[in-house]
């Protein structure tokens, strides 16, 4: 059933290395955006404030495929990307997918920084004003390394997610693991084994990643308890 893997099987690799590439730089971004947009959601000024609200309502309401298929046609018309090939894959399309699924993700990251932030006691900043920092020193000193901290779990979830969410970039082109296994069934004449062989991929990703972020987790919880 799985013999094909003895001829195709650098094609899987291909693919899981552009999966792999893609959404870490897509999750780079989220988390750039996403703390962003929290900061900006914070701000004092009220037009600052809704630009985030507005920004995170419209991505979080609208699908993601529809994202990745806006943002290449967008980029594909108004910027003359190369189509130097990575993994298979034009930089023309790697680009506009690994921006689409940052500028989703960023969304997501937003709010789970936000939860974080609420989750330290006001205490905090209190103390770090009376001992003289400014609001904004508070903030980047004492609060946010404490958020995030407190948003490890669910940054490694939304990276987790991504990585799965990557595979609507097939629809423009770019060569990550489900594009290489619906490749392989088009030659084969039969879809089931090849998918079944990217859904294992994703699968052994996932894990991995769950595993290693729990190492992280618990390697920072007794830092942290040991500080105390």
């Amino acid at each position: 059933m799985f013999d094909f893997l003895g001829h195709y099987w650098p094609m899987f690799l291909q693919g899981t290395l552009q999966t792999l590439l893609i959404s870490v730089i897509g999750v780079i971004i989220g988390f750039l955006i996403g703390l962003l947009m929290t900061l900006m959601r914070m701000s004092h000024i009220k037009v600052i404030s809704w630009i985030a609200r507005i920004y995170v309502s419209v991505v979080r309401g609208t699908p993601s495929m529809i994202q990745v298929m806006l943002i290449y046609y967008l980029l594909s018309k108004s910027l003359p990307i190369p189509s130097v090939q990575v993994l298979g894959s034009g930089l023309d399309r790697v680009i506009p997918g690994a921006l689409a699924l940052g500028l989703n993700s960023g969304a997501y990251t937003s709010e789970i920084f936000r939860s974080g932030i609420i989750s330290i006691s006001a205490g905090q900043t209190e103390a770090g004003l009376s001992l003289g920092l400014s609001q904004r020193q508070t903030m980047f000193s004492i609060v946010l390394p404490q958020a995030l901290r407190n948003c490890l779990p669910a940054m490694g979830n939304e990276f987790i997610t991504l990585t799965k969410e990557s595979s609507v970039l097939f629809y423009i082109g770019v060569q990550e693991i489900t594009a290489e296994a619906l490749g392989v069934g088009g030659t084969l004449y039969n879809f089931i084994p090849p998918l079944i062989v990217a859904a294992a991929i994703y699968f052994v990703i996932t894990q991995v990643l769950t595993f290693l972020l729990n190492l992280l987790e618990n390697k920072l919880s007794k830092g942290f308890a040991g500080a105390n």
